[in-house]
């Protein structure tokens, strides 16, 4: 092997662990920039003792995932909330006189097939989804 082909040899090796170094560091940052937006979140007030489980844990309990990257699957949220009919049921309007706030978990567009997460955020203010397109108002909403 040359002078010339040992240098370059040298100078890839170089090369690739200052890569791997960077690689390293990276994914350390990545860790403390998830755990720092982690620590900011809050979680609503009826959803406290889930906290209580540890931050790890109560992010799988509803993301199945330690590190979540995406809104909760539905079926987590009817592990402890019930079945979409048990819900659709608690939310049905008491009268149907005066007209009444239509039921939001059995919309007359899209039944009981609106994902949770369409109104429901645990770490920001929940939405109406239905207020896209018309004015409902829900008093008893939770935030």
């Amino acid at each position: 092997m040359s002078l010339y082909q040992r240098i370059a040899f040298i100078l890839a090796l170089l090369f690739c662990a200052s890569c791997w170094a960077q690689g390293n560091n990276a994914s350390v940052n990545d860790a403390r920039a998830f755990q720092k937006k982690l620590d900011s979140m809050t979680i609503k007030p009826y959803h406290q003792p889930l906290a209580a489980t540890g931050r790890d844990a109560s992010c799988q309990l509803c993301h199945g995932a330690k590190t979540p990257a995406t809104p909760p699957d539905d079926g987590n949220c009817l592990t402890c909330h019930g079945s979409l009919d048990q819900i659709a049921a608690l939310t049905e309007p008491k009268s149907k006189e005066g007209h009444p706030e239509p039921n939001p978990h059995n919309s007359i567009h899209y039944g009981k097939d609106v994902p949770c997460s369409a109104c429901h955020s645990e770490h920001k203010p929940s939405q109406v989804y239905c207020n896209s397109c018309h004015l409902f108002k829900y008093p008893n909403m939770k935030p």
